[in-house]
């Protein structure tokens, strides 16, 4: 069944939703930190909030949408310039094939970033497209519920020096059924010694509320450095963290090693890497303990199923990067896959930082236990009361 046609549009709104009305102001480390600030939390330095939407129609007419991150429009430009040409004409059954066109006749301007972004939306699409002309949801095509229970952790308490206002947070969580939380560490090198002490008073006080039954995953973020990084890790024995991610920025595979070397807390990088050769560089330095691809950044279903299996022979465990409906498919599918990031809203965020969402049929998480899928393909339809220029598109 032939692909006939390929589009993306540029879609000025945040894939990240509630997550980001919060990101937008909170405090923590970040790449930017040897900086001076200019604003508060993300939003002085990230690229406007946006996405590609694509949408791949076979010759029957059954249709497949997939999305990305795209903040200023350029995985929209790769795509309708020049990847979506490729694609077109080819048989949408070849998976791999279409997959490894796209990324060779785009190595002069791609390798990452927007360039595999823009061909993860258009492979997710194809996927969604698939599993809609087969009547069954995306997994079952992959080979399958792989019998492994998935478990989503919450993400994320966010840090603050109230930490009455941190254990409450935790604490909602754990309410809720989540057997695992996440935390933001709130300091980096540029606050010293100080912060590096209330980022210790910080996780004291979650894993007091929680208690020892709980996981503890926390994140950095990229925005320590190597001396910070070591020191607090060594401080960080004490409260059984499950991990420690991207505490370096991403190209400092590595340092990233070295932190894992140290033996004390496992380290968690990925969500900033894109296709398999970034991931079996990892892999060969022994970097990680837990890999994190994004399926919407890493080149989609066909290379995040790749990254998976990869590290299956290294016995590596794979948490992938944030939730939503494609990522779930993948998972279900892995037996080295057993959890999934969870981005929900705790009760107590006001309803001023509430927006629609963008898709609807992301399966919901209960108790901390995704739904399974049932709907053909993907099993997200666009929201058009929330993305009215893509009516035409359901």
């Amino acid at each position: 069944m032939k692909i006939v046609s390929v589009e993306a549009r540029h879609v000025a709104q945040s894939m990240w939703g509630n997550f980001w009305q919060q990101q937008k102001s909170v405090r923590g480390p970040s790449p930017m930190n040897t900086f001076p600030r200019r604003g508060d939390g993300w939003s002085w330095y990230t690229w406007p909030q946006g996405i590609i939407v694509v949408r791949v129609e076979l010759e029957d007419g059954t249709f497949g949408i997939g999305y990305s991150e795209d903040g200023v429009g350029a995985a929209a430009l790769m795509v309708n310039a020049h990847l979506g040409r490729i694609a077109e004409g080819l048989d949408a059954h070849a998976t791999e094939r279409i997959w490894e066109e796209m990324y060779r006749s785009s190595i002069v301007y791609g390798r990452k970033g927007a360039a595999i972004e823009a061909i993860s939306a258009i492979d997710i699409a194809i996927w969604d497209a698939l599993g809609k002309q087969a009547g069954v949801p995306v997994y079952q095509l992959l080979g399958g519920a792989s019998g492994k229970s998935v478990i989503a952790y919450a993400s994320k308490v966010q840090p603050d020096d109230d930490l009455t206002e941190v254990k409450r947070m935790a604490r909602d969580y754990v309410d809720r059924g989540y057997t695992a939380v996440k935390a933001n560490w709130g300091y980096g090198p540029a606050e010293g010694r100080a912060g590096m002490m209330q980022n210790l008073r910080y996780i004291a006080a979650i894993r007091e509320e929680v208690g020892d039954d709980i996981e503890i995953m926390s994140d950095a973020y990229m925005g320590w450095d190597r001396p910070y990084a070591m020191e607090m890790i060594r401080a960080l024995g004490e409260f059984s963290l499950r991990w420690v991610e991207e505490p370096l920025i991403p190209d400092d595979v590595e340092g990233h090693a070295r932190l894992r070397d140290m033996g004390i807390v496992q380290i968690a990088t990925g969500e900033h890497e894109f296709t398999r050769y970034g991931f079996q560089h990892l892999l060969d330095a022994g970097a990680a303990d837990v890999l994190q691809p994004d399926v919407h950044r890493v080149g989609g279903i066909t290379e995040m199923r790749r990254i998976a299996q990869m590290a299956s022979g290294s016995s590596v465990e794979v948490i992938p990067h944030v939730y939503s409906a494609a990522t779930l498919h993948v998972v279900l599918s892995q037996p080295n896959c057993g959890w999934i990031e969870h981005l929900t809203n705790p009760s107590y965020w006001g309803l001023d930082q509430r927006v629609s969402p963008l898709f609807l049929g992301e399966p919901p998480v209960d108790g901390g236990v995704p739904a399974l899928p049932t709907e053909p393909g993907i099993g997200l339809r666009v929201n058009t009361d929330a993305v009215p220029e893509l009516a035409d598109w359901t």
